[in-house]
């Protein structure tokens, strides 16, 4: 649960009725004859609960098993409500956030927030009930530079550790960019995209599998059509209604369909958005124009199962009926995830057969093709042999 809650660490609990419990919220529960504090990710007749930093979930949790709700906890002397760190960390960064985004304007950058913490302010209407972990920026490509240089200048550092140094060598281009700066202890992150993120940041381009040209035309959609919302008196622009829901189940594919705080908070988006049919038609027009089908309809399918999701039943699900057992709440290694996005675009991707074999002439597929297979090599004979 790091690094909400640490070692030595006292924690309170309160009794509540389970009708009562939430999302987010810490309980403590018995589990195979063990106490165990751990956040809710997921609450219908039964709870799911995750630690912060465990890739794997406890399983379904019955309300027998609770024991209460965890309300304060107390560090090195000092007692602190969950609720004030959580809104600790949120004010600081929505601080941050707003001098971020006044010297971009005073710069006259083309940006737009993709997510983040103005978005969830706004659709939630309260600070998060979870450490938040960065705020993703869309920026004009000619504007990079300039985005660049006022992040360093605000003491920000690049946090791209994510690519080896053979990885750095084969990318022609960059199409996101991380930077990191750690205010009173609280670490604060921008990522900066040139396009919509949804394929792989590790590979520049994956034109076999899905037009350049589509994306290029995408981004720069993205950057005309905002919306401005307001938050404690600041303007964010944001992107709208459509784009907003699309860019948003983009992302949950780019995650290979997990994270079930991604997934609801669509649910929620689209919910506060009250699409009518029209607007979801609207929608529709731009899932075909850009070919996005595959990528997409898989997640509104998982919004319907898990949250019930208001999807219009013209929406038709029959060519993906077999992601309706998509594991939305276990997390996976990088490794793991890696192999796994590539799969899933690969065998996703709308451009026929003969064309999508052309990525494996792509030099950083070629590369990160023998790596993955060392990686797993490696696994295997460190767990399978015994070396004496």
């Amino acid at each position: 649960m790091l690094p909400i809650l640490q070692e030595n660490d006292v924690v309170y609990y309160q009794k509540f009725p389970f009708l009562w419990l939430k999302v987010n919220d810490l309980i403590l529960f018995n589990k195979n004859k063990q106490l165990v504090c751990h956040r809710v990710i997921y609450k219908k007749g039964y709870t799911i609960t995750k630690g912060d930093n465990n890739r794997k979930i406890d399983g379904k949790i019955k309300s027998s098993q609770i024991i209460g709700r965890i309300t304060k906890i107390k560090r090195n002397g000092q007692t602190y409500r969950l609720n004030d760190l959580y809104l600790f960390q949120s004010t600081l960064y929505f601080q941050e956030i707003v001098k971020i985004k006044k010297r971009f304007e005073k710069k006259k950058i083309n940006f737009v927030f993709l997510k983040g913490l103005p978005l969830h302010l706004y659709f939630e209407e309260n600070h998060p009930r979870r450490l938040y972990a960065d705020c993703d920026v869309l920026v004009d490509k000619k504007d990079f530079d300039k985005a660049k240089k006022i992040l360093s200048l605000s003491d920000y550092k690049s946090n791209d550790a994510r690519f080896s140094p053979a990885q750095k060598k084969l990318k022609n281009k960059g199409i996101e960019s991380s930077f990191l700066k750690i205010i009173n202890g609280v670490p604060v992150v921008f990522d900066i995209h040139l396009e919509p993120v949804f394929l792989m940041v590790q590979i520049d381009s994956l034109n076999p599998l899905y037009p350049q040209k589509l994306l290029d035309q995408l981004t720069d959609e993205f950057l005309k059509n905002k919306q401005q919302i307001t938050i404690n008196n600041q303007q964010f622009y944001i992107l709208n209604t459509r784009y907003l829901i699309l860019y948003l189940a983009l992302h949950f594919f780019h995650h290979n369909f997990r994270g079930a705080f991604r997934l609801e908070f669509i649910d929620k988006v689209i919910r506060k958005s009250r699409l009518t049919d029209k607007k979801w038609g609207e929608i529709m027009i731009e899932i075909e124009k850009y070919r996005l089908k595959n990528f997409v309809f898989p997640v509104f399918l998982l919004l319907k199962k898990y949250y019930q999701t208001p999807i219009p039943n013209f929406i038709n699900f029959k060519n993906f009926t077999n992601f309706k057992n998509s594991d939305i709440f276990n997390d996976e290694t990088r490794l793991e995830a890696g192999i796994n996005r590539f799969k899933n675009i690969f065998f996703l991707s709308p451009r026929p057969l003969i064309i999508k074999l052309g990525v494996f002439f792509n030099p950083a597929v070629i590369y990160l093709t023998f790596f993955s297979l060392k990686k797993r090599l490696f696994y295997f004979f460190s767990t399978h042999l015994k070396i004496h």
